[in-house]
C-alpha cells in the first residue's frame, strides 16, 4: 500500500513532464488513441487529444478512469491540448506488481 502514493505521483510526474514538452507531431490533429508509458512493468495508458497553448491534465480519482471524462475532452479538445491518463489498475493501465 506504501507503493501506491509513488505510483501516483510517478504517473503525475509523466503526465505534466509529457504536457510541457515540445511534440513535433502536427498541432491541428486531434489523437483520441490510447498511449501507454511503462516503467518498472507497470503499463500507464494516457490520451493526448486536442491543440493549442493551454494543456489540461485530467486525473480520475478512485473506481472510474480516463473515459469519464469523454464529455469534457470532447468540448476541451478544440480550444486547449488534454491529456487524460489512467492511473495503475485502473482503465488501460496496468496493475502494479505488489
Amino acid at each position: 500500500m506504501k507503493k501506491l502514493p509513488a505510483l501516483f505521483s510517478l504517473a503525475t510526474s509523466i503526465g505534466l513532464w509529457y504536457a510541457c514538452t515540445q511534440h513535433p507531431q502536427n498541432k491541428n490533429a486531434i489523437d483520441k488513441s490510447a498511449v501507454k508509458i511503462s516503467n518498472h512493468g507497470v503499463n500507464i495508458a494516457y490520451t493526448d487529444t486536442g491543440k493549442g497553448d493551454t494543456t489540461l491534465l485530467f486525473v480520475h480519482g478512485r473506481r472510474i478512469n480516463k473515459s469519464y471524462f469523454n464529455n469534457q475532452v470532447k468540448y476541451l479538445g478544440n480550444k486547449c491540448r488534454v491529456i487524460t491518463i489512467d492511473l495503475p489498475g485502473y482503465g488501460q493501465s496496468s496493475k502494479s506488481h505488489n
